[in-house]
């Protein structure tokens, strides 16, 4: 498991649920040097210290290390392959994939 992914989950939940490291220090009582220093050199936490931060961002464990939730898993075999990709999309990727997407919708729509 990749701790520089997993601390990327929790950059990108923290930002989509429109936080901030300072509550979730909080919300978790985990010091901001603690996670600092995690981050810093480059590891993944204790697994009661990830569930405290996945329960805080209400997302799973397997979520901030995988980016897939097997509550969330679509049937479909290329949707899923496609939802385990895209956490390592950048937001410029994000961008064309759902220009695309929409694009595609369109065209269904007609």
């Amino acid at each position: 498991m990749n701790a520089e992914f997993f601390w990327k989950m929790v950059k990108k939940e923290v930002e989509r649920q429109n936080t901030s490291f300072e509550w979730l220090y909080q919300k978790t009582q985990i010091p901001k040097g603690t996670f600092s220093s995690w981050k810093n050199r480059n590891i993944i936490p204790r697994a009661d210290e990830a569930f405290r931060i996945a329960e805080a961002l209400k997302v799973s464990v397997e979520y901030l290390l995988t980016g897939t939730d097997p509550q969330k898993k679509p049937s479909n075999p290329i949707v899923q392959e496609i939802s385990e990709t895209v956490p390592f999309f950048d937001d410029s990727d994000l961008q064309t994939i759902l220009a695309t997407v929409r694009a595609m919708a369109e065209r269904y729509r007609r």
